[in-house]
């Protein structure tokens, strides 16, 4: 297990030079160096780096890793990652520790492909496990007759000449195998529909093809899941590497992540999020749904933005909240994943409220356990700007769901005090 160092968004941390160090060179790897997910500079003897908006286990080395927490406390981050529809990034071959608690979701086959497929791959080259199993298709008067089977099931019955032979036969079409085979078929029939274009399609394609030795489950997918839960856990020493595909075959076939917020014994691929962007979608579908029944929509202003200037003009605002009624724009909200917007948040919201233009607009950031949502002022164009707080840490998201709708609703009709 490699050493964890824990920090805090947008905190900073310093660690020696070598512990960075791989046969005499400074060496980071490769999937975390050009994904921005930390920054690092040089000071005294030390590279200092700082951790961004994503929270997760991040590899530094094989030996070294830093595992970034969310400075909100957060409930549920599944929950919310969930809802959102944003896809996390899994560093595949790295795991970290997950509780053995689920969240359904619709992207489990993009989120944990590759690190199915890369499995299956490992697998393949050592060779699939088989198990001496009872045939499908028993041929009659072979194998070994057992008696006490024809006294139970048939002389018990009146039945005097009816025999049972056992018959096993060496085969790799054991519930391992079975479950990888169906979870690889999930994955190719998703990528086939959803992302056409994907390198892991023909990948996943061709392992597919070379399993045409296993068979194919006939029975409901509930059954071979609940069968592969006990096979996981009485897992053979001697096959470890089955265990993180197996565990991604898992998800796969029943659409599900793990509980991302608490520390685990499942050895599952480390996720990276980021948070800011999971806060800003997941207020946007919550806050949608509750609207609608009210006559509104919420759009975002990131997949439609709207012109700066009147006449055109390269300059577009992109607000994460529009609501309307009909066709008519009423408000904007901004989603800001800190404690507080700064001055220069302010400013980004008035230039959202002069493009549409509208003269109702604000901020929701997480609450912080002392400020709560409040009025914060009036411009002298008569612009109101309003400061709406989020509760992450609330043991019932639906509630607060409801509880943030209903503030929105009361801003919008000018009301000046929140709940």
């Amino acid at each position: 297990m490699p050493e964890i160092i824990e920090c805090r968004e947008f905190e900073e941390l310093s660690v020696r030079v070598s512990a960075l160090l791989q046969d005499g060179e400074l060496r980071l790897d490769e999937r975390i160096t050009t994904k921005g997910y930390l920054t690092a500079t040089m000071r005294g003897g030390q590279i200092a780096l700082r951790a961004t908006r994503f929270v997760g286990t991040i590899p530094l080395t094989p030996d070294l890793a830093v595992r970034v927490v969310p400075r909100a406390t957060i409930a549920n981050l599944s929950y919310m990652l969930v809802r959102s529809g944003v896809i996390p990034s899994a560093i595949s071959g790295f795991a970290r520790g997950y509780m053995p608690r689920f969240v359904a979701t619709d992207n489990a086959e993009r989120i944990y492909a590759r690190s199915l497929i890369d499995g299956v791959k490992l697998i393949a080259r050592r060779g699939y496990m088989k198990e001496y199993l009872p045939p499908k298709h028993q041929a009659p008067w072979r194998g070994r007759l057992l008696a006490s089977d024809t006294v139970r099931k048939h002389a018990s019955k009146g039945i005097r000449y009816r025999h049972e032979f056992e018959q096993n036969v060496l085969t790799p079409s054991t519930i391992e195998n079975i479950a990888l085979k169906m979870a690889l078929k999930q994955v190719i029939d998703w990528l086939s529909e959803n992302d056409r274009r994907n390198a892991m399609l023909p990948e996943a394609r061709g392992l597919y093809r070379d399993m045409w030795h296993i068979s194919d489950w006939d029975g409901a997918k509930s059954d071979l899941v609940r069968q592969l839960s006990r096979k996981i856990h009485t897992l053979s020493p001697r096959l470890p590497h089955y265990r993180d595909p197996l565990w991604s075959a898992y998800l796969i076939l029943q659409s599900v992540l793990p509980e991302l917020s608490f520390d685990g014994f499942v050895r599952l691929d480390s996720l990276i999020i980021d948070v800011s962007k999971v806060f800003e979608a997941f207020l946007r579908r919550e806050l949608a749904a509750r609207l609608a029944e009210h006559g509104y929509r919420v759009q975002d202003g990131n997949t439609a933005p709207r012109p700066f200037f009147r006449d055109g003009g390269v300059f577009s605002v992109h607000p994460d909240m529009i609501i309307c009624r009909g066709d008519e724009v009423i408000a904007v909200l901004d989603a800001k994943y800190k404690p507080d917007p700064k001055e220069s948040d302010r400013y980004e919201v008035l230039s959202f409220m002069d493009a549409m233009p509208v003269s109702l607009g604000g901020f929701v950031c997480p609450a912080d356990g002392v400020d709560t949502s409040r009025f914060l002022g009036t411009t002298a164009s008569g612009k109101e700007m309003v400061l709406l707080r989020y509760d992450l840490a609330a043991v019932d998201p639906d509630v607060e769901a409801d509880r943030f709708a209903a503030n929105v609703l009361r801003m919008i009709d000018g009301a000046h005090d929140y709940t």
